[in-house]
């Protein structure tokens, strides 16, 4: 049986909305897990920047040597993981698509520079981020230059497909122009709307997307780079299935099934969308939680996304030594957190959408910072530091408890003070983290315990990230940049308590 994002065994009467296409050969899927191989459905790019001369490059790659994929890239804003930008990318069939982000000097937003011929829409992507739906209060073009990236397969492009031809790479070329401001091909106009793009042919997603980012300084001759999370649709057996097709046009417009009275919590569980706090169009859509298992609402897969992505702890090394003149920043990705909980830039006031287990709600949240810079932190992080030596290291400063703020926290770890650089020039949501001692390890706990008399247990908490360490290379001006992952604990299984 094939699915799509309109039908998704919720609301049959909004399947006027999805697009068509023929069953690939591989079962349903019916659950969502990180991929032990790093290829998936979907990808989380855990940070991007273009602060102080940083750019960041994103390669994404389709390992499908038959398929085309249409593939949704989405960039969040650190803050509140608010929509920055966002557009559509049409791979051909083993194709890869690059692009890089770095700072405008002329008004310091962040822009997207690519020379790639890979299909997109729109067609012209060399342009600035967009801060129309950020805190009007805030400086807006910071808030665009931090974040994280969402990448979601919405659909295959099988060479049965009428679009096939026009995003299939000949000799090297594609077969029109259809990037950096060319007129668009005839058979991808159709996709601008969702009558066309029900005619399209369409295919179920399958796996094989891929992603590599590297953030460079070329003043510091400094570069760290690393992989995307790869996440993947599984079948009853736990091998890669196929997942409800969940294309929207790249336009400007309420869907149709929300036009026609079906619950916007059907299709995301984003709840300023959901909550009508931001008025949903058709480019929101998909996002991470937009159902790709029949069956589910988008809070399910939320919370499902949540738990695979959840952890108890999250370990690392930091290294800041005096003679070395080592830097370490830690940054925390929380890129399930804009499904439970966003701030209301209108209000000031967190929004939920509940989800099971509540990873984040009223009672482990604060809402943080003053005037325009305000996020939501999450609570109750636990934080332990140990030397080189088996010694543990005091936090001297803060002295209060510590957050992870934003959908992007960053940790400068003995940075000096908030205002001085950190290893990656963070600032929209950057801590100075002081302790005892220069080098060492660290841990910190993250929330999460389920209360008596119910169930005792932690469900921990939705977080990913690395350690980015710096230190002076062979030549004058030059740096030596490192990335080391978290390493972590899951969460210990809940237990029930019977009466």
């Amino acid at each position: 049986m094939k699915t799509n994002l309109f039908t998704l065994g919720i609301a049959a009467a909004v399947g006027s909305l999805g697009f068509s296409g023929s069953v690939v050969a591989q079962a349903q899927a019916t659950s969502l897990v990180i991929s032990p191989t790093g290829m998936g459905h979907m990808l989380v790019v855990p940070y991007y920047t273009a602060q102080g001369g940083n750019a960041t490059r994103l390669q994404i790659v389709n390992a499908d040597k038959i398929n085309g994929k249409l593939v949704k890239v989405r960039f969040r804003g650190a803050s509140n993981a608010d929509n920055v930008f966002d557009f559509t990318l049409l791979l051909g069939p083993a194709d890869v698509w690059t692009a890089e982000v770095s700072q405008n000097p002329n008004n310091g937003f962040a822009r997207m520079r690519t020379s790639d011929n890979t299909c997109t829409l729109p067609t012209q992507i060399n342009q600035d981020f967009i801060g129309a739906r950020l805190n009007p209060a805030s400086s807006r073009s910071n808030e665009t230059r931090e974040g994280y990236i969402e990448i979601v397969t919405t659909a295959n492009i099988p060479p049965t497909s009428t679009v096939f031809p026009a995003i299939k790479h000949t000799n090297g070329n594609t077969p029109a122009p259809c990037t950096n401001g060319a007129s668009l091909p005839v058979a991808l106009r159709p996709l601008l709307t969702e009558v066309g793009g029900a005619a399209a042919g369409l295919g179920n997603p399958t796996t094989g997307l891929l992603a590599n980012w590297t953030i460079h300084n070329v003043n510091e001759a400094t570069a760290w780079s690393g992989e995307a999370t790869a996440i993947v649709a599984v079948d009853s057996a736990g091998l890669p299935g196929y997942g409800n097709i969940v294309a929207s046009p790249q336009a400007i417009g309420v869907p149709s099934a929300v036009a026609s009275g079906t619950p916007i919590t059907n299709l995301t569980a984003d709840p300023l969308l959901a909550s009508g706090a931001v008025a949903i169009q058709l480019y929101d859509l998909p996002d991470l939680s937009t159902p790709y298992i029949s069956g589910w609402n988008a809070a399910q897969q939320a919370a499902r996304l949540s738990t695979v992505l959840a952890k108890a702890s999250l370990t690392n090394e930091y290294l800041t030594d005096d003679v070395s003149q080592a830097q370490t920043d830690w940054v925390f990705t929380l890129p399930t957190r804009r499904y439970s909980v966003a701030l209301n830039h209108a209000t000031g006031l967190p929004v939920f959408t509940v989800l099971s287990p509540p990873y984040f709600n009223a009672t482990n949240t604060t809402v943080a910072g003053v005037g325009g810079e305000r996020e939501v932190c999450a609570t109750g992080i636990g934080r332990q530091f140990w030397s080189q030596s088996e010694q543990s290291s005091p936090v001297v400063l803060p002295t209060t408890p510590t957050h992870l703020c934003g959908g992007v926290s960053v940790w400068s770890i003995n940075g000096g003070d908030a205002t001085a650089p950190s290893v990656v020039s963070a600032n929209v949501t950057r801590q100075n983290i002081e302790l005892g001692n220069q080098d060492g390890w660290g841990e910190i706990s993250t929330p999460g315990i389920y209360r008596y008399p119910v169930i005792l247990g932690s469900h921990g908490l939705p977080v990913m990230g690395m350690a980015f360490t710096k230190t002076p290379g062979m030549y004058a001006g030059s740096s030596i940049g490192r990335v080391w992952t978290h390493r972590f604990t899951e969460p210990k299984p809940a237990t029930v308590i019977r009466f």
